[in-house]
């Protein structure tokens, strides 16, 4: 738990400095993965001006203080004209200064700290996350040595979470955590009803969302431009984590999956495409169509599985249409359908328990279920006496062992045939006289 407390920390502060850029940084994936799309996408002329473009924007924000940001846009600006002499050396002296104006930030809060101005002890060790948000000492001082003394008592009303009071007071779910760590909360637990939190008080400066929506939004769209709909969820899916109710993203979310599932559709995979748009809410336009209309393919792939005889396909088909449509009457009876003639074709081979365990799976009202399972029965009658006049064939010719043979399977198939118990009696008696003759 306090490995986790230590990495949520350590992203909240940089979130709250830096904003989503700043983790972006930290994480170093996303440059890697920006740049590896970018290239395919534009000519060689238009990387080396979309580089100016981040490069005028990296320089921007170090004007402004923000060097986090600005190295994240200097390194695109990098990884998108890699021939350019200049940017390597501005990436260079970035991290250089941030290396520096973190050391000197925490020099000054370990100052403060011992002199007991623990307030201003916090926002230096705050501000050296803006610079450096691995920096390990900052971090220490910051969850052990340093607790907030302004804080709001809240009492916990029911239905409360943790991210519902989160994103109350600090207008952001994500903040969720700090709470926990100062109250004293086991990570996953929600807090009982009736009991009081102490909510920290955070400056202005370090209440703001941990994502820009509107440049998420804009990405967002522009993905769904560019077809790539599966990372179009994900943006999106990010921005209901901080505003659950934006329209926006969830209208994106909707044509994504249409999309997607669309795309499935073209390439005959309907259940897979099916899935996708029932993710998609039900007004949204054409999507009850398209899965009309995927629904419809798969059952005319369930018939002609059957017509071929390949039962348990047909079975599968019809199920996972009926996964999707509970309703759906053709694939109840498709179903029904394929359960009879796997009944009709094991009365054939005389496999009649078989045959009866499978008629049980299907719907008892259904006639041909009805019917087949009344053929059932009748024949394993008829097939009982067969068995019982060859062992009375056997028994006339004092052939007991084969007679009582015969007579057993009788009784398999007819417990209730008395002439058969009373016979294998009969005979098992006479064997054991003979033997005593013997």
């Amino acid at each position: 738990m306090k490995k986790l407390f230590n990495i949520y920390l350590l992203l909240t502060i940089l979130f709250l400095f830096t904003g989503c850029a700043g983790v972006r940084e930290f994480f170093g994936e996303f440059v890697d993965k920006f740049a590896h799309r970018l290239p395919d996408k534009v000519p060689d002329n238009a990387n080396i001006l979309l580089s100016s473009s981040y490069l005028e924007k990296a320089l921007e924000y170090e004007k402004n203080d923000k060097l986090q940001t600005a190295l994240f846009y200097m390194q695109i600006a990098g990884t998108l004209n890699p021939d350019s002499t200049i940017i390597p050396g501005k990436i260079t002296s970035l991290k250089s200064t941030i290396d520096h104006k973190a050391k000197e930030h925490f020099t000054e809060g370990v100052t403060f700290y011992k002199k007991q101005r623990f307030k201003d002890a916090q926002g230096q060790f705050l501000t050296t996350l803006r610079y450096a948000p691995g920096h390990k000492e900052a971090l220490d001082y910051l969850k052990n040595r340093l607790h907030p003394k302004e804080h709001l008592n809240y009492k916990v009303k029911e239905k409360d979470t943790l991210k519902g009071i989160s994103k109350k007071f600090y207008e952001d779910p994500s903040k969720d955590f700090l709470i926990a760590y100062f109250n004293n909360l086991e990570t996953g637990k929600e807090p009982v009803p009736g009991t009081f939190l102490e909510l920290p008080i955070l400056g202005s400066e370090f209440n703001q969302p941990m994502i820009d929506i509107r440049i998420e939004l804009k990405k967002a769209e522009n993905l769904l431009k560019e077809k790539q709909y599966r990372e179009v969820l994900d943006v999106s899916e990010k921005i209901l984590e901080y505003d659950r109710l934006n329209k926006k993203a969830s209208d994106l979310i909707n044509s994504a999956y249409y999309q997607i599932g669309l795309e499935l559709s073209g390439q005959e995979k309907y259940p897979e495409a099916i899935k996708m748009f029932k993710n998609v809410t039900s007004n949204y336009q054409g999507v009850e169509e398209a899965i009309q209309h995927a629904i419809n393919k798969e059952l005319f792939k369930a018939k002609n599985l059957l017509k071929q005889k390949q039962y348990e396909q047909a079975l599968a088909v019809a199920g996972k249409i009926l996964d999707y449509d509970k309703s759906n009457k053709t694939a109840k009876n498709l179903i029904n359908t394929a359960f009879c003639q796997q009944g009709k074709n094991l009365i054939i081979r005389k496999n009649y328990t078989e045959a009866l365990n499978v008629l049980s799976k299907a719907d008892p009202q259904y006639n041909c279920v009805k019917k087949t399972t009344s053929d059932v029965y009748k024949a394993k009658k008829k097939q009982a006496e067969v068995h019982y006049l060859k062992g009375v064939k056997y028994f006339l010719n004092e052939e007991l062992q084969s007679a009582i043979k015969e007579w057993e399977k009788t009784l398999s198939l007819n417990p209730k045939h008395k002439k058969a118990k009373k016979n294998v009696k009969n005979a098992r008696s006479l064997l054991d006289k003979l033997d005593k003759i013997k």
